[in-house]
Order: structure tokens, then C-alpha cells, then sequence
């Protein structure tokens, strides 16, 4: 498993950036919500999902990621240089730790995302947590509790989305606002 925080600065590819991290609550659930302004790049990334292909870093770019405590996903949403979100991604997680300087996540390999573009929710690594489990890296109750969340997951991507979206989009003008008053 790899430990991914909040801050990422173990991201060689995001040479500048500033980085706000404040509390936060949604659906009455405590955390950890976050904006990493992207300054300054070595060169910007695009994944590409089923023909689509989507910029996620570069100079320009934002994300907002929120961390609520006792529940194992992570929410990373990208926003483009127009300040316009264009993806979130969803970490399955082994619990997040938020009460530090800078929270963090055991990855559990399983990832959703949701293009805004497009209608369609993909569930990335299932193969590699399938075979985490299988080699003993995680524990089967890892495995289970994995799955079982993941698919409130999907169910919530599939049919509340736009719930998230919204939460996001509102979250992401309040932090760069907050951002700018502090630099």
C-alpha cells in the first residue's frame, strides 16, 4: 500500500503550488478538506479513459480534496485553469488520517472516477487489489471492507453525483478565495 497525503509532496512532477488545508464537515462527518493550487509544473499529465483523454495537471490547475474521518475513500476532485472541475477521482482508502498537518491515506489500490464531460463512472485497479489480497499484502478483511464500500461508491456516483459536484465546485471558489486573501 502507498501512503498518499494531502499536501503531495512527494509529486516531483508539481515544481510550485500553494496548498490551503482547512476543517471541514459534510453530512455531519468531520475532516479535512484541501486546495493545491498548481503553480508550476515539469510537464503537465493526461490519462486517458476510453478514448477520452483528460488534463489533470497543470499550471493553472487546482484540486480540492476532502479527508472525513472514519471512512475509507478519498475524494480528489481536478479543475482546470478556467476553474472548472473536469474530474474526481476516488481513492478507496484503509481509513484516512486526519489529524495532523498533513492527512493522509493508506491507498487500497480501488479507484472510481467520474469525467464531468461524461456520464459513465470507472472503476480503475480492481486487478491490483484483487491480487493485493491474494499475495497477503492486504488482509481479506481489507479486501471485503474494500469492496463493500467501494460499490456506496459507485451507487453514490452512479445516482447522487451531481450532489458532489455541486458540494465541490462551491468548496473549490470558497478556498481560492481564502487563498488569495492569505498570499
Amino acid at each position: 500500500m502507498h501512503i498518499k497525503t494531502i499536501r503531495r509532496d512527494d509529486w516531483t512532477r508539481i515544481l510550485e503550488k500553494d496548498v490551503i488545508i482547512r476543517d471541514f464537515q459534510w453530512k455531519r462527518i468531520p475532516g479535512k478538506i484541501s486546495l493545491l493550487q498548481i503553480k508550476k509544473v515539469s510537464s503537465p499529465l493526461a490519462i486517458e479513459y476510453d478514448e477520452n483523454r483528460v488534463t489533470i495537471v497543470d499550471v493553472g490547475y487546482s484540486w480540492v480534496q476532502i479527508a472525513l474521518e472514519d471512512q475509507f475513500f478519498w475524494i480528489t476532485s481536478m479543475f482546470d485553469q478556467n476553474d472548472r472541475l473536469v474530474e474526481i477521482y476516488i481513492d478507496m482508502t484503509d481509513g484516512n488520517v486526519t489529524c495532523t498537518k498533513d492527512p493522509y491515506f493508506a491507498d487500497l489500490y480501488l479507484d472510481y472516477v467520474v469525467h464531468v464531460q461524461g456520464s459513465a463512472v470507472f472503476e480503475l485497479d480492481r486487478k491490483e487489489l484483487d491480487e493485493a489480497c491474494q499475495k497477503g499484502l492486504i488482509t481479506q478483511e481489507q479486501y471485503e471492507r474494500t469492496l463493500c464500500e467501494g460499490e456506496k461508491v459507485f451507487q453514490y456516483l452512479q445516482h447522487d453525483r451531481t450532489e458532489l459536484e455541486q458540494l465541490l465546485i462551491r468548496e473549490q471558489r470558497k478556498l481560492k478565495s481564502s487563498l488569495k486573501s492569505v498570499c
